[in-house]
């Protein structure tokens, strides 16, 4: 997908946030992988770490407001529900990681219907594009473009618990590429909150 932006547009997002300790866990895993992965990218910043259910690229700033809303209409026909985050893995595989990520457990199925109501708000509002692969839930700690083997590094994380995270917002993100000479990684801002069900 193009990720140029035109003026007026918005590269945006849509995710599951996570608690402050959840992402602080995940977070201390993967900078301890870091030495032993030096070809990988890492997140550089705690609070970005999310598990992300669409990425929607360049979207109209006056059509966020609608989007927002379409939103909150079709997620809050869902239940709530909850997560797990545990494991630590790779894609497409560990021996050729090109995304370094943490595992999430969703044995409610919550996420998958959560993912399918986006898919259709992006569908009818013309954002996004359609995705071809299946849904797979994970939190992105690390990239490598050329793919590293991180098999032995991974090993010991297989089976990390991160702990359960209670799904009851979905949120809207702006993604603002990172830059200046600290190179701190993309900034993310909360544009809408879209509450699931609570009945």
């Amino acid at each position: 997908m193009s990720q140029t932006t035109k003026q007026g547009d918005v590269r945006s997002f849509v995710a599951v946030p996570l608690p402050a300790t959840v992402q602080a866990d995940v977070f201390s895993a993967a900078q301890s992988l870091a030495g032993e992965l030096p070809a990988v990218k890492w997140s550089r910043k705690v609070e970005n770490l999310h598990v992300t259910i669409k990425f929607l690229g360049p979207v109209a700033e006056t059509r966020l407001g609608d989007l927002g809303s379409a939103l909150a209409r079709a997620v809050g026909a869902l239940p709530r529900f909850v997560i797990e985050l545990r494991g630590m893995g790779a894609f497409p595989s560990a021996g050729k990681a090109h995304v370094i990520w943490a595992g999430v457990e969703d044995r409610s199925g919550g996420l998958e219907r959560v993912a399918k109501a986006v898919e259709v708000v992006a569908a009818e509002l013309g954002v996004g594009e359609k995705e071809s692969r299946p849904f797979h839930a994970h939190v992105t700690v690390g990239r490598s473009k050329a793919g590293t083997d991180a098999r032995t590094a991974l090993v010991r994380f297989a089976e990390r618990a991160f702990g359960p995270v209670a799904v009851d917002e979905v949120h809207l993100y702006e993604s603002r590429l990172g830059g200046g000479p600290d190179h701190a990684g993309s900034t993310y801002i909360l544009r809408h909150r879209a509450a699931l069900n609570s009945n």
